[in-house]
């Protein structure tokens, strides 16, 4: 069963008293965490309100907070819910999105399912430099895709006269190494995939994404899917020798 978490990087001259407030009125309570506890499982079941430093307001006169809201994991059909009320809320409460805010999502598909995903399987079958490039983030320091080096591999092994390989087993060897594949600010993240069996999609965001709840809606539906044919060995198989040979 599919579980998705969101962290929605926005800024307002709201307080953060107000905030929570607003989001109580529609049916969001935010709970405050207490930093002199370690509350990380405990942070996984509610939903909180952040400061984050990576976000800037670009109204420097009438805007002074920046604020992440994360979301607990929920399934399916629940997230996409409360996906449209906090876009909505974002919206109606006039709320900044820019360049520097993300709307980041946790996701799992079961953990044992997820701690099987070949992550440059999954790189290829989602095609992260296409869906950033759509939210003009295919550039963003924290988030970028990890296709050219992909490519750049893949284009060696054509040029190779002897193949020590399929082209798909010598792209999954030697494309993206495994400490690359847990660098936090990448596309797609595969830091937590071992120690919380989930991963962060970090590639949707940047002005206006409060606007885009369809299409925000389409792509997690195709995290999931891509998402459990990596997870596969035999699911996906084609597509990714498709994808890899038109490159």
């Amino acid at each position: 069963m599919t579980r998705i978490g969101f962290e929605f990087e926005f800024c307002t001259h709201h307080s953060d008293e107000v905030i929570r407030s607003k989001l109580n009125d529609v049916g969001i309570k935010v709970r405050k965490v207490d930093r002199r506890r370690n509350n990380r499982n405990l942070g996984y079941k509610m939903w909180r309100l952040e400061g984050d430093a990576s976000v800037e307001p670009r109204r420097h006169l009438l805007w002074w907070n920046d604020f992440e809201l994360i979301s607990p994991p929920m399934q399916m059909n629940k997230a996409l819910r409360m996906l449209d009320v906090v876009l909505r809320f974002l919206k109606e409460n006039d709320c900044e999105t820019n360049t520097t805010t993300g709307l980041h999502i946790n996701m799992d598909i079961g953990k044992r399912a997820t701690k099987r995903i070949d992550g440059t399987k999954l790189i290829v079958l989602v095609d992260e430099e296409a869906v950033a490039k759509r939210y003009n983030r295919s550039r963003a320091l924290y988030a970028l895709p990890r296709n050219s080096k992909i490519r750049k591999t893949a284009k060696y092994w054509k040029n190779l006269k002897k193949k020590p390989s399929s082209l798909k087993r010598y792209v999954k060897q030697r494309a993206v190494m495994e400490y690359e594949l847990t660098e936090k600010y990448s596309a797609i993240s595969f830091e937590k995939q071992e120690s919380d069996g989930f991963l962060e999609f970090r590639m949707i965001g940047n002005s206006f994404y409060e606007k885009r709840y369809t299409e925000i809606k389409n792509d997690i539906r195709h995290f999931e899917t891509c998402m459990i044919k990596a997870a596969d060995k035999e699911l996906g198989e084609k597509a990714l020798t498709r994808r890899l040979n038109k490159i």
